[in-house]
């Protein structure tokens, strides 16, 4: 039996039970089913990439082994290969640099890139309401990480012959 996007929806829920975002909101609700709603109209893939971005990252230090997810775990239960390389471009290795490794390493995976992508816009539109509760993280995040990244991610999409202009606003 195919993994399909209902099983990626089951899998992020479950995964990410109880964790919220920066305003305090369901983190599924609030961060991952918008993204993969951006996504949807790029095909199923990149829906169920939107839904596991940030699986491996938000679940490797669980206390509980049950609650860790990491690539091989992923592939166990029939996430598609393309969708496991996705998360595997957009997750952030411990120590990892933030512009020097994830971001040009997003940016140079078709499936991550478009991820990434959609993850940035959301996070460019929360940012404006962590600029009414701390304007100084706000800014920090949008001048610091969110701009730079998003011009990079841009500027590779822009350069992929056979995949890219999908989503440059």
């Amino acid at each position: 039996m195919a993994f399909t996007v209902a099983d990626a929806h089951l899998l992020a829920l479950a995964a990410h039970e109880g964790q919220v975002d920066r305003q305090g909101r369901d983190y599924y609700l609030a961060h991952l089913r918008p993204i993969a709603e951006a996504l949807r109209p790029y095909g199923e893939y990149a829906e169920m990439a939107g839904l596991l971005h940030d699986i491996v990252e938000d679940t490797r230090d669980a206390p509980d082994p049950a609650r860790r997810y990491d690539l091989d775990r992923l592939r166990a239960l029939g996430v598609p290969e393309v969708v496991v390389e996705a998360v595997d471009a957009v997750t952030r290795r411990p120590g990892e640099p933030y512009i020097a490794g994830l971001i040009r390493r997003s940016a140079a995976h078709p499936l991550g890139r478009l991820v990434k992508l959609a993850d940035n816009r959301h996070n460019l539109a929360a940012n404006a309401e962590l600029a009414r509760t701390d304007p100084d993280k706000a800014r920090s995040l949008r001048e610091g990480r969110y701009r730079p990244a998003r011009r990079i991610l841009l500027a590779a999409e822009a350069a992929d012959p056979v995949h890219g202009r999908r989503v440059l606003a």
